[in-house]
């Protein structure tokens, strides 16, 4: 006669099993933390928003919160870094599935950066509510900013490879583009975004076209 009952795993077997449905269930809850986080803090502001009502907006108990972070400066860095981790990731992504052409490249590289800041909850965080908290959040943004300055200089690079500058001048000037699509974007927010995203990639772009054209009138020379 046969047994038809069901018999338990193994104990190693359900340890893992039962490890990974924890640690999945810890990322989705972090996930829902920082999606909420985006919400609240992109349109109440950081300042105006407490833990519970991240919690509230993520239904969440405040218990869970303290699981991934340990106050609401680590959220606001978390997503952050997230949030501009996954525009670099895009940005790299449009400009190696461009035609090898310095317009196209510069042109996809900002469509995607202000399509990115299309999303008004994104373009705060970023820009303005991750201003001026502390120290801590200050190294974060430099951190952030650096890099995308870094990748500026790639795209540049990318765009005009024959025209390698010295390093000197390549760090300072692409520390000022940033600066320059910076203050476009802080711009188009504060004006309730009245310019179309068309326009706007299109002003941003004709700084790049001058440094650019310039570079390649004057390759090599540091000029």
């Amino acid at each position: 006669m046969s047994d038809d009952r069901i018999t338990a795993p193994p104990p190693n077997r359900r340890r893992t099993y039962r490890g990974e449905c924890l640690v999945a269930r810890r990322a989705e809850r972090r996930s829902k933390l920082l999606d909420a986080a985006l919400e609240c803090f992109g349109t109440a502001g950081y300042h105006a928003t407490s833990v519970r009502g991240i919690c509230q907006a993520a239904g969440l108990t405040e218990r869970y919160f303290y699981e991934s972070f340990e106050h609401s400066e680590a959220l606001l860095e978390a997503l952050y870094v997230k949030l501009s981790d996954d525009l670099e990731t895009r940005i790299l992504s449009a400009v190696e599935g461009a035609s090898p052409d310095p317009v196209a490249m510069s042109h996809a590289a900002l469509d995607v950066y202000y399509r990115h800041c299309e999303d008004e909850r994104v373009a705060r965080v970023t820009h303005f509510e991750i201003l001026g908290v502390s120290p801590a959040i200050d190294h974060c943004y430099r951190t952030c900013t650096g890099r995308f300055a870094q990748l500026i200089a790639r795209v540049m690079h990318a765009i005009a490879p024959a025209a390698q500058r010295p390093p000197q001048q390549m760090e300072l000037v692409s520390a000022g583009m940033v600066g320059a699509v910076v203050q476009i974007t802080m711009h188009w927010v504060l004006s309730g975004y009245r310019a179309s995203r068309s326009e706007v990639v299109e002003s941003a772009q004709l700084l790049f076209s001058a440094v650019v054209g310039h570079w390649q009138r004057s390759p090599n020379t540091g000029t």
